[in-house]
């Protein structure tokens, strides 16, 4: 869809054009309609409505500012940078945009991610043009995760751009193609609305995703600019993607007919609200549900058909005639066996790993309501019991068996280090019921086995879907800015918060946005050494860890923290964590953030190994300079 959406705003498609490829793509016709009636006004050369519109005489930096308020620009989140100065001459008579700063644009794009995630609204940016290249790691990141960001940039000036001059190369909207959803600089002042507006519909439209606007300086500082602002009220069109009528009961009978089926679930259930509607589902039919890879909690991950794992690790249910894809985006079924109904609002994502047996294109929360209401008609509720009463009955017994053993398991553990389990175990049973965990570690399963998530319990946000380190801690200064009256905990391993994330600390440090930062400190990237030293390869035969040990130097994180004025408790045994979680608490109550360095326990194949290719460059020396 967003190729043609693309088409359509750069007039090489029509309208007509337009509906007929929504159709082709699998949509339904109503679907398209509606999307068509999203997106038209923001087409180029469309005639728009007068009442949608206003006139604004400014400098471009006055027309940029005025239209990012418009779109809805509560925070802009920037990083230094000289081109940035048309933009805050502006907002000195424009107080409603809020800067946030950060000292790298990788982290801009991280706090953007995290608002935009959290807020359910675009996250906008903005950096020096050479900071293109820092921006891209997490820019990569939204990609994969369909978070819809406007991230701008000054250029070159206009009179000078393409000569391989300061601060230029020859083309810096190629580098970002694979990461960005569209990207475009800007060759007229008037004009820069008109980009800023196709910019955000084109990010905020399913799927979403980043998009990336350039505007050369010498254009932002031009005078008596005569430009067309869109109002905030041109950017509330609604759209509504129903499936396919003829899809929706063919599903819904393989659903009747199915013994066994299960439920998993990925991102685009939660980015299209779709949540209570695939509980009204599964629980209809006692549809066990598994969770994908995914940056949310897209299924209530305490309910009774939870049963976490489908795959390789598969437990429950040994077997299995009928997998439900439920947008999650990169699932292929190994089991020609398996039939496999895929939904999912992106054309070309639904039935790109594997053969289906329908495929339900569309709004997810359309799609799950679609099918509770083609199964009621097909069958009458005393039929619905009978084939689904037993299953219900073993799976929860299935899952409240496993659940308290992992809950008892975290509560039982103690020791120096600290086992990870105590850590996530008393963290949940401290921290606000309708906390917010931003998390960046390894598996996901040691946060969804330990914190409820659900529309009234503790919301999960992360880890993104790209898996490119270096996110969470600007991610989660973010979140806080979008749910100020949420407690927000960020979770680290010790290696990714080494990936330049200190950098976040001094934003959350200089706007006091009190984050608990919380690192599992364990010296190691753990998984990395258990993929590389596991299977009885050479480095782990001979107790050599080349790239994963990481306990010389021995980081104490509370001492970076202290370095931009945030408080911090080191913890080494399991006597002292809750003391300091409470301590951490308290000081997020008072309005700062608050680091927790937590000593763990490595385990598994290599968790001894303290080896590595030591070398001393002060002892090659010939000279002692």
């Amino acid at each position: 869809m967003r190729e043609l959406v693309k088409d359509l705003f750069n007039s090489k498609l029509s309208r007509r054009g337009f509906i007929t490829g929504m159709v082709a793509a699998g949509y339904s016709a109503t679907a398209a309609q509606s999307a068509l009636q999203s997106v038209a006004p923001f087409a180029a050369e469309s005639e728009v409505p007068a009442e949608l519109t206003r006139t604004v005489t400014g400098t471009g930096g006055d027309l940029l500012a005025e239209q990012l308020i418009e779109a809805g620009a509560r925070f802009l989140f920037v990083s230094n940078g000289s081109g940035l100065g048309p933009l805050c001459d502006s907002l000195v008579s424009r107080p409603q945009i809020q800067l946030i700063q950060a000292t790298q644009e990788g982290q801009v794009a991280a706090i953007a991610d995290g608002y935009a995630k959290a807020s359910g609204k675009i996250g906008f940016g903005m950096f020096s043009r050479v900071g293109l290249p820092h921006s891209t790691s997490n820019m990569y990141n939204a990609m994969k995760d369909r978070t819809p960001l406007v991230l701008l940039s000054d250029h070159q000036n206009s009179t000078s751009e393409g000569r391989d001059s300061h601060e230029d190369v020859e083309d810096w909207l190629s580098a970002v193609k694979q990461y960005t959803k569209w990207r475009w600089v800007v060759h007229e002042p008037s004009r820069i609305p008109e980009w800023i507006r196709q910019a955000s519909k084109v990010a905020s439209v399913l799927p979403c995703g980043p998009t990336h606007v350039r505007i050369p300086r010498n254009l932002m500082y031009q005078e008596n600019v005569r430009g067309t602002i869109f109002t905030r009220k041109a950017f509330d069109i609604p759209m509504e993607l129903r499936p396919n009528t003829k899809e929706i009961e063919r599903a819904a009978r393989m659903l009747l007919e199915a013994s066994s089926p299960v439920l998993y679930v990925g991102p685009e259930v939660t980015q299209t609200h779709a949540r209570a509607a695939l509980v009204e589902l599964a629980e209809l039919l006692a549809i066990p549900v598994a969770q994908h890879r995914s940056f949310y909690a897209d299924f209530p991950n305490f309910h009774p058909l939870y049963i976490q794992h489908y795959g390789r690790s598969r437990i429950y249910p040994q077997q299995v005639d009928l997998l439900i894809n439920f947008g999650a985006r990169t699932y292929g079924s190994r089991n020609q066996d398996i039939r496999v109904i895929h939904a999912s609002v992106d054309p070309e994502t639904i039935g790109r790993n594997t053969p289906l047996a329908a495929a339900l294109l569309g709004d997810l929360k359309q799609v799950a309501l679609a099918l509770v209401e083609a199964v009621k008609s097909m069958a009458t509720p005393q039929q619905i019991n009978k084939l689904t009463e037993t299953r219900r009955a073993e799976c929860t017994n299935y899952t409240s068996r496993l659940r308290k053993a992992v809950l008892a398991a975290g509560q039982r553990s103690s020791g120096d280090p600290v086992p990870w389990q105590r850590l996530m175990y008393d963290l949940n049973d401290m921290l606000e019921e309708d906390a917010v965990i931003v998390e960046e570690v390894g598996t996901e399963a040691k946060i969804l086995n330990f914190f409820p998530f659900d529309e009234d319990k503790k919301m999960k946000i992360g880890r993104t879907e790209g898996r490119a380190l270096g996110w969470a801690e600007g991610a989660s200064a973010g979140v806080k800015l979008a749910l100020p009256e949420r407690q927000v905990v960020a979770i680290h391993g010790d290696g990714g918060f080494l990936f330049g994330q200190t950098d976040s600390l001094w934003t959350m440090s200089r706007y006091d946005i009190p984050v608990m930062t919380v690192i599992l400190n364990n010296h190691g990237y753990e998984e990395p050494r258990w993929n590389m030293m596991g299977g009885g390869r050479r480095a782990g035969q001979a107790g050599r860890d080349y790239i994963n040990y990481l306990g010389n130097p021995d980081v104490d994180f509370t001492k970076l923290a202290a370095a931009y004025n945030i408080p911090g408790a080191v913890v080494r045994n399991t006597d002292e964590l809750r003391p300091a979680i409470e301590r951490g608490i308290r000081t997020l109550r008072d309005g700062r953030p608050f680091m927790l360095d937590v000593r763990t326990k490595r385990i598994g194949v290599g968790a001894e190994v303290s080896w590595y290719p030591k070398y001393s460059l002060a002892d090659q020396r010939v000279r002692k300079v």
